[in-house]
């Protein structure tokens, strides 16, 4: 039995039910003072459905407070979901080899798994001794761990990093696991653009998964990695009963020799 036949069927026994007369002596409501109940007439009720719907109460929708202008406020809401999950997602880390790519491989003389600056302590250029202690200073503010080779010490480490770099190149210069990264000008470029900070410190903690790391300073030179020749005892001169004084041919041209604890590979 369909929904249709079955509200035919009530109507015509409502019809049915009302007295004709009641039906014809029933006032009409007031628009002002309603009755309590109205009494519809049967010519009123019809045999089909149309009754029901035209007397139905409608059916309230609860809408949004604000209404949605258009389907582009659904995406762009979206969008702001997706890049909260992306936002709250943790950063990748970057390696150390793709940081280092794009700086030239040369690597010194011990300097595959290092932080190699050389520097020097003449003041005979007044701009190349300040970038120097710039350079070292702000390595050492970061809190770096690096070998600090001094070609005033010794020649042969002057020797070292024009044989790295291929050219007479003019210190501070400064190599990180074997790649040159540069002079004064471009390491405190890499310093504002915020990226030495993780070249070192993804060089510190390759360095010391290693197991090659060195805490704290050498006993015996205190840092220095050059002693004083205990052969000359630094005067660069040794006697002897035939010759008399003979050049030292155990330190450098200052009477220094590398420190047998903390030496730089040769």
């Amino acid at each position: 039995m369909t929904i249709k036949t079955l509200k035919a069927r009530i109507l015509r026994v409502l019809r049915s039910s009302l007295p004709a007369a009641a039906a014809s002596a029933s006032p009409p409501p007031s628009p002002t003072k309603p009755g309590r109940f109205v009494v519809l007439a049967a010519d009123a009720l019809s045999d089909d459905a149309s009754f029901f719907d035209a007397h139905e109460t409608p059916t309230k929708i609860n809408l949004p407070a604000r209404p949605i202008d258009d389907d582009w406020e659904l995406v762009d809401q979206q969008d702001g979901d997706d890049q909260d999950s992306l936002a709250s997602a943790p950063a990748p880390t970057p390696d150390l080899d793709d940081l280092l790519r794009e700086f030239p491989a040369r690597c010194p003389p011990g300097g595959e798994g290092a932080v190699v600056l050389y520097t020097t302590t003449l003041r005979g250029i007044r701009k190349t001794f300040e970038d120097c202690n710039e350079v070292r200073a702000l390595l050492e503010n970061l809190a770096a761990s690096f070998q600090e080779r001094d070609v005033s010490m010794d020649r042969g480490l002057r020797e070292q990093l024009w044989a790295a770099t291929g050219d007479k190149a003019v210190p501070p210069r400064l190599f990180v696991h074997g790649r040159d990264i540069g002079g004064a000008a471009q390491v405190l470029a890499l310093h504002e653009d915020g990226r030495l900070m993780s070249l070192l410190q993804l060089s510190s903690h390759a360095t010391a998964a290693s197991g090659t790391a060195k805490k704290g300073k050498c006993a015996a030179c205190g840092g220095l990695r050059f002693v004083v020749c205990s052969e000359c005892d630094g005067s660069r001169k040794v006697f002897d009963g035939e010759h008399g004084g003979v050049r030292c041919g155990g330190c450098n041209e200052n009477g220094l020799v590398m420190c047998t604890r903390c030496s730089y590979p040769s």
